[in-house]
């Protein structure tokens, strides 16, 4: 889920329209970094009870139909009615889409085995309202269920979200188990590169240097 901030910054200068340079090394970047950590953890997704909590289209709830998601056990959440509407003419009919609050998941408690977020946290100001999706994840996560936290680390330019390190991620969830898993590429450094040099991008990248996201798994403790 993207802030309003964030939307229009983007929006602006395009750089996730499909098949933009930019946008398809960070999807690749985010493909294999989600498939090397869920197998590394053991967490297979077939048969599970899914959310994605601050879906807005779709894009990451659709990888994870590729790698084992059942369609009609997937839901997606979003408040923004119209990115909701565009994820459902791209996705599967059986996945159910449905407009909420991270602050206030219309679900019962333990309503998943899998809940997942994308860019949601670092959307959310500091303090409270993070503190609240916190507890809500917690809330509708069943007891041996899974939480996936896929976000950024860096900082943002000035007006736009700002990323979380771990250490803000513990903090967050006090006492759970974090397993993460740091990848990427700073993005001044790609957005500079990927035209132009994207096998320098892709090369530095693998070699670990200025990484800028973090995929973990985290369980209860």
């Amino acid at each position: 889920m993207l802030s309003k901030a964030e939307k229009e910054y983007i929006d602006a200068r395009g750089y996730w329209t499909p098949f933009k340079p930019l946008a398809l090394f960070y999807r690749h970047q985010l493909e294999r970094a989600l498939t090397r950590v869920l197998r590394r953890e053991g967490v297979a997704l077939e048969d599970k009870r899914l959310l994605e909590d601050g879906c807005e289209r779709g894009n990451l709830l659709r990888q994870l139909l590729e790698l084992g998601a059942p369609p009609g056990r997937c839901v997606g959440l979003d408040r923004d009615e119209g990115a909701l509407r565009d994820g459902r003419a791209k996705t599967a009919a059986a996945v159910r889409f449905v407009c909420g609050d991270a602050a206030a998941l219309p679900f019962r408690a333990g309503a998943f085995d899998v809940v997942v977020q994308s860019l949601l946290f670092s959307s959310l100001p500091p303090g409270e309202a993070r503190e609240l999706a916190a507890a809500e994840v917690e809330r509708v996560l069943a007891d041996d269920g899974v939480f996936v936290w896929y976000d950024f680390v860096e900082r943002a330019k000035k007006g736009l979200p700002r990323g979380l390190e771990l250490d803000e991620v513990r903090e967050l969830f006090g006492g759970w188990r974090l397993a993460a898993y740091k990848f990427g590429l700073r993005f001044k450094w790609v957005h500079f590169l990927v035209n132009k040099w994207l096998w320098l991008a892709q090369t530095l990248a693998s070699l670990g240097v200025g990484r800028s996201h973090y995929v973990i798994i985290m369980r209860r403790p």
